[in-house]
């Protein structure tokens, strides 16, 4: 790695860390969130300290997630092989300057460089609770804390991600290690003014949005400009082209998460000019404009070495700006109060996020209601619109895609955004029953919708495959879905298993409980239902290719068995003696236990009658794809048969014959498939009718 960075920029990392502290110290002063009388407690190891720790947080963060996209996804070359390429080819060879083992040790070591400091902001989070002086213990009481159980959370994701790019020996490993690194910038979302919101859910994920958003562009900008004198002209051609599209995605991820991150921190746009938060906010985006600019300028620029090298410079110290203008943003307060009061008239919004509907609860407002879920809303609008771009691009070039496709994915994308911020959403997390009909949705109508889409047939077959022994998104889905994980996960046993056993594990279990108070809880859980959800659906009646033919029969009893147990256990949720999540819905307090009573009879109800409707569309398809299947291969018999003579035939006739110790009939030279129909015209009674079959 050493020989690595001295072929690159052996001091832009220290210049960068430079840059980015003196901004973000001189953001503290502008503002003045580094006075005493407005940071409390006024210590300054936390008020100099804390920025100085976290311009290594991020650098770090940008090091890990950058590296590890860039010899993941981008880099050129070979890279299905288990051993990796740890040291630099021979000169002159096709594989280019630099190995990807080598990349991955530079993410390895940002990721090292990203936990330890994470695990220094814990006690220092504590201390900024405490004051200066104190005699507490601060990890005790930092743990106590859910900004400080965050901060740990987000160490130790880094720290796997450190531990699996820096031993790895595949790129699988690798594509661990930076899934990982994606979990822990997730995370910090939930770290700074976002965790405290007055719209929790909203500000969220939009900051998580933003995190990874940066990661994934700044991140990528380094390491490129880091590498860029390590790799040939050719290599780095591809690798920013390649980087190209994962760039746009992230500046539009940055600007709607920008948007509404705004939004829920500044009460107008004059704030921008007025405030020294909102100038902050606004030199920050101006600031990513510009480096959106520059790197459309050094695509441009991709054959001149000397314009591309002083294009990443100008890119780096842009981005040490960036950084420390976001440091100075987490140490400033808003202008908007965040903080939530745990009691009084506010309780509800303290434990939920925003405010329960005004509207009473019923069918027409379950169908009506409306609480947005932005970033949900925006999934749902990228999923739609990349797969209407794969249609195209396939008529485009003269292929056709069915209708019957398009349609139910759409409808899916629709039924999602429905589920996350239409009634469902809405009531879900003050009502057992309204958070019944969006459990049914997310498992058994959002999937199948999606499943009959075939998106990865689509995928596949839109997407150009690399020619050049790496692995882009297409390659890396399609290893995923023949990967051994896949082939025993869609057995239909055990994806009928994991389908009715999340019941029990989440609804009986105080994992519910859990996903309710919890921001990163509810996530999980939803998350999870849509998976296992989409796996039944797949492995039932999946249009895109499974792993192993699965016998029709053995996916009928699997349907029938998983969906009564689901509607048994509706049945055993209406017949409990207890509440589930009762400490949940007794902290809401807005119902009795008698209401609570009733309400969860309601919501079992729900899971035991409308299950009926899904296992009668399951039974339908699956025996219209059975029916399907036995005519297709009857088909290929046919064609077989007429490719051959009806030899296949005439063998097992033969096979019968000399069972009852006949002599075989002489084949027949009366052309295709004449043979058969000799022999098949021989005898009558149940000796014919057996050399018929």
């Amino acid at each position: 790695m050493s020989a690595l960075l001295r072929r690159g920029a052996a001091l832009a990392i220290p210049a960068a860390l430079v840059l980015a502290i003196v901004t973000a110290l001189l953001g503290l002063l502008v503002t003045g969130a580094a006075s005493g009388d407005r940071l409390v407690p006024a210590s300054p190891l936390v008020t100099w300290g804390i920025p100085v720790v976290r311009a290594l947080h991020h650098l770090g963060l940008l090091l890990a997630v950058g590296a590890g996209g860039t010899a993941v996804l981008l880099m050129p070359g070979p890279s299905r092989s288990r051993v990796l390429d740890l040291a630099p080819p021979p000169s002159g060879t096709a594989a280019g300057g630099v190995g990807r083992g080598a990349v991955l040790r530079l993410g390895a070591a940002g990721a090292a460089l990203w936990a330890a400091a994470s695990l220094v902001l814990v006690p220092l989070g504590a201390l900024e609770a405490t004051g200066a002086g104190t005699d507490r213990d601060l990890w005790q009481l930092a743990l106590s804390m859910d900004l400080g159980r965050i901060q740990l959370a987000v160490a130790i994701a880094a720290a796997l991600a450190a531990l699996l790019m820096g031993l790895a020996r595949s790129t699988v490993a690798g594509c661990w290690g930076l899934a990982f690194a994606g979990i822990g910038a997730a995370l910090l979302g939930l770290a700074g003014h976002a965790g405290a919101s007055l719209d929790h859910t909203n500000a969220v994920n939009a900051m998580a949005v933003h995190i990874v958003a940066v990661s994934v562009w700044a991140g990528g900008l380094l390491v490129i400009g880091l590498l860029q004198g390590s790799l040939s002209a050719a290599d780095r051609v591809a690798v920013v082209r390649r980087f190209s599209p994962w760039a746009l995605a992230a500046v539009l991820a940055l600007a709607f998460s920008g948007v509404l991150s705004a939004s829920l921190r500044l009460d107008s746009p004059a704030q921008l000019l007025t405030e020294g938060y909102g100038r902050l906010v606004l030199l920050k985006a101006v600031l990513l404009s510009v480096l959106a600019v520059l790197g459309a300028l050094q695509r441009r620029h991709l054959g001149d070495a000397v314009r591309f090298r002083h294009l990443a410079a100008t890119e780096g110290a842009l981005l040490a700006v960036v950084i420390g203008t976001s440091i100075a943003l987490g140490r400033t307060a808003p202008p908007v109060p965040q903080e939530i009061p745990a009691d009084g008239a506010l309780r509800v919004l303290s434990l939920v996020g925003f405010e329960p509907p005004a509207r009473p609860f019923s069918i027409l407002t379950l169908l009506t209601g409306f609480e947005p879920d932005w970033t949900a809303l925006a999934l749902a609008g990228l999923l739609g619109g990349l797969y209407l771009a794969g249609v195209l691009r396939l008529r485009r070039r003269g292929d056709a895609w069915s209708l019957a496709r398009t349609v139910p994915f759409l409808l899916g994308c629709l039924a999602f955004a429905w589920v996350m911020s239409g009634g469902p959403g809405a009531y879900g997390r003050f009502r057992f029953d309204a958070h019944m009909v969006q459990h049914m949705a997310m498992m058994m109508i959002v999937p199948p919708l999606w499943v009959l889409g075939g998106p990865v047939t689509l995928l596949s077959r839109a997407v150009a495959p690399r020619t050049d022994g790496s692995r882009g998104v297409r390659e890396w889905v399609l290893a995923a879905l023949h990967s051994g994980y896949a082939r025993v996960l869609s057995t239909p046993p055990l994806a009928g298993a994991i389908f009715a056993g999340s019941l029990v594990l989440f609804y009986f279990t105080p994992l519910f409980e859990l996903a309710m108070r919890t921001h990163v809880g509810h996530v999980v859980m939803t998350v999870h239902f849509l998976a296992s959800g989409y796996l039944f659906a797949w492995v039932l009646i999946g249009v895109d290719p499974a792993t192993r033919p699965v016998n029709p029969m053995l996916k009928l009893m699997t349907l029938l068995v998983t969906l009564s147990f689901h509607a048994f256990f509706g049945v055993a949720v209406v017949s409990a003696t207890w509440l589930i999540a009762q400490g949940w819905y007794t902290d809401l307090g807005m119902y009795s236990v008698p209401q609570l009573t009733e309400i969860q009879k309601r919501g079992g109800s729900i899971m035991w009658g409308i299950s009926e409707v899904p296992t009668l569309a399951y039974a339908i398809i699956l025996a219209m794809t059975w029916v399907r299947s036995d005519a297709r291969r009857a088909r290929q018999w046919d064609r077989k048969a007429d490719r051959d003579g009806g030899a296949e035939l005439e063998a097992y006739n033969a096979y019968l014959q000399s069972l009852r110790g006949e002599a075989p009939a002489p084949p027949s030279d009366a052309g295709p498939g004449a043979g058969a129909s000799a022999q098949d015209g021989a005898g009558a009674g149940p000796e014919a009718d057996a050399r018929r079959s």
